[in-house]
């Protein structure tokens, strides 16, 4: 999964890849006399201009690719270092200097081949070797561009990841040891994203000048989407946040609600256990009140031991009144 984090690195190290092909005015003087002058007899007429353009554009693409004037001139005249513009059809046996009759060649090849006509097994392997060429030329440029590309993958990564654990840490959803583990995971992810994206793309623009042209046009598009990536980033982080805590106090709310509510539901039974309590003690009073009085010693010992029952089943004891001491009744001698 690409993530916001990591589409953003993806789009500013796109942005600020900057490559560009050798054109005939950038070249130096020397290197522009090889492409003029390169394969032609002396007497000769001299290429035109835009006869020397073609011969630059024989060259592979990667090979003369740079990231200003000066480096594709250098990488140019690199290239054409040891190389001779071999005729397919030589002079000898009436071949022109046109550049469709030459192909760029290791000088020691041409030189070793003489004025014989360039075989088609000769055409061949230039060509595989111009394709090959085109390629190592074109890593070689994505691989100095990964860099770059890593370090503004990091850059763009770093401090959303870093905001984003901070206030991680403030929730106290982690500690600050797992935050700074994972804003390194990130930023390394970031960069890595960064920097693959610089190399893939520098390898293809360089080995495909059009699509170079169409990634400097697009640069300033992407470089604008980048920038607002991160600021849509930016206010998530704040905006995730900010529902988080609000989802994290409303869960506290609702669970000291839950709290009262059971407080109160225990109220409840209490006081309805206390009203149930007092409704039996009403009823046991107008049975003691309403209860017919006998007469003499009998009728106060029979009252006693109602009063007893009645003190027990209500669970008091004779700790509990100076009345009921020892819920003892008193010995009597017996009527005769």
């Amino acid at each position: 999964m690409f993530n916001k984090q990591e589409d953003n690195s993806a789009f500013n190290a796109a942005a600020n890849i900057n490559l560009q092909h050798a054109q005939l005015q950038d070249l130096s003087l020397s290197a522009a006399r090889r492409l003029y002058k390169g394969g032609i007899r002396p007497g000769d007429p001299l290429r035109t201009r835009v006869q020397a353009q073609e011969m630059l554009d024989k060259i592979p693409p990667s090979q003369r690719a740079g990231t200003d004037g000066k480096s594709t001139d250098a990488n140019t005249q690199q290239y054409l270092s040891d190389k001779h513009a071999s005729h397919i059809k030589p002079h000898s046996k009436g071949g022109s200097n046109d550049s469709k009759n030459i192909k760029w060649e290791n000088a020691k090849d041409n030189l070793a081949r003489g004025d014989k006509p360039m075989t088609s097994q000769e055409q061949i392997r230039l060509d595989a070797k111009w394709h090959f060429d085109n390629l190592t030329g074109a890593v070689k440029a994505g691989v100095k561009a990964a860099p770059l590309g890593a370090a503004i993958g990091v850059a763009t990564a770093a401090p959303f990841s870093l905001l984003t654990n901070a206030l991680r840490v403030v929730r106290g959803e982690i500690s600050a040891q797992e935050a700074a583990i994972e804003t390194l995971k990130d930023t390394v992810k970031g960069g890595t994203v960064g920097g693959m994206t610089a190399f893939v793309t520098t390898t293809v623009a360089a080995a495909c000048p059009p699509i170079a042209i169409a990634l400097t046009a697009a640069a300033p598009v992407l470089a604008v989407v980048g920038t607002a990536g991160m600021v849509y980033e930016f206010f998530k982080i704040l905006d995730d946040h900010k529902q988080t805590v609000k989802i994290y106090y409303e869960s506290l709310t609702q669970q000291e609600l839950e709290r009262l509510e059971a407080i109160e539901n225990e109220l409840i039974y209490e006081h309805q256990k206390n009203l149930e309590f007092l409704a039996e003690a009403e009823a046991i009073n107008q049975e003691i009140t309403n209860r017919p009085i006998a007469p003499a010693i009998d009728g106060a010992m029979q009252r006693l031991r109602e009063s007893v029952a009645i003190a027990k089943s209500l669970g008091l004891t004779s700790a509990d009144s100076k009345l009921l001491a020892g819920s003892q009744l008193p010995h009597l001698p017996r009527e005769k």
